[in-house]
């Protein structure tokens, strides 16, 4: 936690505030350069210190060191008579293994990241069921259930078959992970989800007799090379792109293959080539039967591939780079999923990765002297807790007014007062008087309430709001790109 927080203060000071489309971390590295960007950082770890509901959080996570005990009685078995035989490849591919005796953990595969309302609502009823309430998010885009007696798994398997969502494949290679893509993201320059489920469909059926040897493969498809999908770390990855053929417009789809974040081995894909979308389903094939054909022993995918060499992939991929007119096939010219469709590469927009990340309602300091004036009308009224919170939320009201200019929109009056240490105060960009501020504000706000509390903490939010003032200004007054920043002259 410390290593993130550094970083996410790190990007705030420094990171890109004019440009939202350059407003990301690998943009601030290339500026930075690696070194200098890492001496910062490891600085500014020196200098981070998490807020206290951080640690809270944290602390209660852990706490748990035993085993809890199994659910009495166990979930249901289900009505007399059914039939439950347990589909032995769901066993094997979405069941896990526990840490805890008489658990496992049971993965519940959504194609594509998709669920409907109504099966969700009934998935949270088994959740409550089978998993102690708990239900979390998947990286590859599927559902956990941590918490599934062992016993319980037949009856599982039956209520996740009764809405349709105990498919097997969960984290194999037919579990395509994708973004949006130009579905519904308007960055998104190819349809990752249409060509998600064409891969997905021809790995069920044409190339299902790789099944067993590919297993442990996967492949992401981002739409854009924004990488959501994060296809530059899997074993075939794809990322959104362009061809053109004739004046007209090819979707196509860049090729990366060999990335990798296993524990024992972590490697980014290397680019092979460029090829229409259309050839893309072809291309897995190819390359799941060259595995097939040059596999050694209990080689895996990446290192075939990479004892194999680029340029021998390269070649035998060629032949799939060809685009044919117009003329000859005017469905090579249309995307996946958007048959029908002219394709076309939209400019100019934001789309969902790199939209609007502050609220459309601009914060203003008139807002914080409201809470300010509703604070002093309560303790004029002897209503000291109502009076300490009010004050309480105009400073969270003041800081978000200067954070906006920077385009930091924190969720919670706490994580405002947060940030506002972080940025501006740890940065040097406002006094030292108030390094600390956000837990000690929030201190007097949880102490028993007091008319003299109520004083002194009026008195606090009257100076703060004069403070927020002043770094709006100077904010609006400078938003000019920062220079590249010395490591040594980095505050915490």
């Amino acid at each position: 936690m410390n290593l993130g927080a550094a970083t996410v203060r790190l990007f705030d000071r420094y990171g890109e505030r004019k440009n939202r489309m350059a407003a990301r971390m690998k943009f601030l590295i290339k500026k930075m350069g690696w070194e200098k960007f890492k001496a910062a950082l490891d600085e500014e770890r020196k200098q981070v210190k998490l807020p206290a509901f951080v640690n809270d959080y944290l602390k209660e996570a852990w706490k748990e060191k035993n085993p809890p005990p199994l659910p009495n009685p166990l979930p249901p078995m289900g009505g007399e008579g059914r039939v439950r035989v347990v589909d032995e490849a769901w066993l094997r591919d979405n069941v896990v293994s526990h840490k805890f005796p008489g658990y496992k953990g049971v993965n519940v595969r959504l194609k594509l990241g998709d669920l409907l309302t109504d099966p969700a609502r009934k998935l949270a009823e088994i959740a409550r069921t089978f998993s102690r309430g708990e239900l979390r998010i998947t990286i590859e885009q599927n559902l956990f259930l941590p918490w599934v007696p062992e016993v319980s798994l037949p009856a599982l398997y039956q209520a996740l078959s009764d809405i349709g969502l105990a498919e097997a494949g969960a984290e194999t290679l037919e579990d395509t992970t994708t973004c949006p893509g130009a579905d519904t993201c308007r960055l998104g320059i190819t349809s990752a989800k249409g060509l998600g489920a064409s891969i997905s469909e021809a790995l069920s059926n044409g190339l299902s007799r790789y099944k067993e040897l590919t297993r442990d493969l996967r492949i992401k498809i981002s739409g854009c090379p924004n990488g959501c999908a994060q296809h530059g770390i899997a074993n075939i990855g794809f990322q959104g792109a362009a061809l053109s053929k004739d004046g007209k417009t090819v979707p196509a789809h860049d090729v990366f293959v060999g990335g990798a974040t296993a524990l024992d081995q972590t490697a980014f894909g290397e680019r092979i080539g460029k090829f229409p979308a259309k050839n893309c389903v072809k291309l897995v094939e190819k390359l799941v039967e060259l595995y097939a054909k040059e596999k050694q022993a209990d080689e895996s995918f990446n290192a075939t591939m990479a004892r194999v060499g680029k340029e021998k992939i390269r070649e035998l991929l060629a032949p799939l780079a060809e685009i044919p007119s117009f003329d000859q096939d005017p469905e090579f010219y249309q995307d996946w999923g958007h048959e029908n469709e002219k394709f076309a590469i939209r400019t100019g927009i934001k789309g969902e990765c790199a939209g609007v990340p502050v609220q459309e309602k601009v914060p203003q300091i008139e807002s914080a002297k409201e809470k300010l004036a509703q604070a002093e009308a309560f303790l004029m009224h002897k209503e000291f807790a109502n009076a300490q919170l009010e004050a309480y939320e105009a400073m969270a009201q003041a800081a978000r007014v200067p954070l906006y200019a920077v385009l930091v929109d924190p969720f919670t009056s706490e994580h405002s007062l947060w940030e506002f240490e972080n940025i501006f105060v740890r940065a040097g960009r406002s006094g030292s008087e108030w390094l600390d501020f956000a837990d000690k504000v929030k201190m007097e706000k949880e102490a028993p309430p007091s008319e003299g509390r109520v004083q002194n903490l009026i008195a606090l939010a009257k100076k703060h709001i004069a403070v927020c003032e002043r770094l709006h200004a100077e904010v609006a007054q400078t938003q000019s790109p920062k220079p590249t920043p010395n490591p040594q002259d980095t505050q915490g």
